[in-house]
């Protein structure tokens, strides 16, 4: 079995539902901060996830590590056979879509988080570091809605899209929420162009 775990800097997108109410109407209204934390929270059981991800940074921190276990044996130490800088490799350029189709309201939340961690990390049976082939390993990255630093968002090996775990071996320092308005009615975002050419921010809030 393979390993394959990016590790650094991270940026995890989540945008949900708002609970549409008088106390909304009165909250993006009010300019009030105090408002506006206080209605994330009251309704926070009624908010649905409508997307999420975590996306590893591209920077001098981001790492991308190949480790090699016996298949099933997750006692093996295991034998790391590649090890690089994301920031030294030909990562490939390729905008990716955040899909919105199963959005009907013209507001919602925006939360980013900035941690660190592994920001993806799958795991190929049948594979070791005899038989692997590092060259046939495609990283595709993009900038996110503008911003200096590129993302990883995809990884493939020998044309095959390689899926994330999910295991969440990472921290968060800083969330950001938002309440953003749809500027119009589309099926997805792009990551390559700016947020704010997308969508109309309302109010937003840094916790601590």
């Amino acid at each position: 079995m393979v390993n394959i775990q990016i590790r650094g800097n991270l940026i995890h997108l989540e945008l949900k539902t708002i609970p549409e109410s008088k106390d909304f109407s009165s909250t993006i209204n009010s300019n009030s901060q105090i408002d506006f934390r206080n209605y994330i929270k009251k309704t926070m059981s009624e908010q649905k996830v409508i997307y999420q991800n975590t996306l590893p940074v591209i920077d001098s921190n981001c790492e991308i590590h190949i480790t090699s276990f016996e298949n099933d044996n997750y006692y093996d130490d295991g034998y790391t056979f590649f090890r690089s800088n994301l920031d030294e490799l030909d990562c490939k350029n390729k905008d990716f879509k955040i899909p919105l189709e199963v959005f009907k309201n013209d507001y919602f939340f925006l939360n980013i988080k900035y941690g660190y961690g592994a920001g993806f990390e799958t795991e190929i049976m049948d594979l070791n570091y005899e038989n692997f082939e590092t060259e046939n390993l495609t990283v595709f990255e993009t900038k996110i809605f503008g911003n200096q630093n590129s993302i990883v968002h995809s990884l493939k090996l020998n044309h095959l899209d390689l899926e994330d775990l999910n295991r969440d071996k990472f921290d968060f320092t800083k969330k950001q929420t938002y309440i953003i308005k749809k500027k119009r009615d589309e099926l997805y975002y792009l990551s390559t162009k700016k947020l704010s050419e997308q969508v109309e921010f309302i109010a937003s809030i840094e916790w601590e």
